[in-house]
């Protein structure tokens, strides 16, 4: 079902970024994005670890897009980054230490710690995305390089991966939207309330 759900998501990326947002030169280079990563989902490249070719343009672009924004000169960001880094790692380890405690998925759990922490400590979408898919990728090779040695060789970012990943995406994405419209409601709401005072 995880290669359902992640072309689900996906395809419903690309639909909110190609028919909603507003046409800028970014919108196209995200569509983009997202079609060839649905493309490329389906192969695998073996370098040290058995990698898939979409988890690679996950990391690669957050790598680039980080690196624009200027993360990596910031030491806050440094630390937010691996932490997130640590507790992905944290989370999947001891699911497979004691997996009583877990009703859900660990996959779902680190998404929505990860949402809530870079929702938290950030304002900004961008920033937000960029530390949410930096962390889901480092995360995942640094338990795939731990448990490399107890399980043999690992497969890094497969369908479950990538469906978090892009799931976690479409949340991020869903409480931006939410906190723009608050802040608007909430500016309508101060301009009726100045109104009502004045013609009082």
């Amino acid at each position: 079902m995880e290669p359902f759900y992640y072309y689900w998501s996906m395809w419903f990326l690309w639909i909110l970024t190609t028919f909603i947002l507003e046409k800028t030169k970014s919108r196209f280079i995200v569509s983009v994005f997202i079609l060839t990563n649905i493309i490329l989902s389906i192969h695998h490249f073996t370098f040290y670890f058995t990698l898939n070719a979409a988890y690679v343009m996950f990391y690669t672009a957050a790598c680039a897009f980080g690196g624009y924004l200027g993360m990596y000169k910031r030491l806050r960001y440094i630390v937010l980054h691996m932490t997130l880094v640590f507790a992905y790692a944290f989370v999947f380890l001891f699911a497979l230490y004691d997996p009583v405690w877990f009703i859900i998925e660990p996959e779902w759990v680190v998404v929505m710690v990860f949402t809530v922490v870079t929702a938290a400590v950030e304002r900004n979408f961008r920033e937000r995305l960029a530390l949410f898919v930096l962390g889901m990728c480092q995360g995942e090779l640094l338990y795939s390089f731990i448990i490399q040695r107890f399980a043999g060789a690992v497969s890094i970012g497969d369908f479950q991966w990538l469906y978090a990943c892009s799931a976690g995406t479409i949340l991020l994405f869903g409480i931006s939207k939410c906190e723009q419209l608050a802040g608007q409601l909430s500016q309508k709401g101060k301009r009726s309330n100045k109104g009502a005072t004045k013609m009082s």
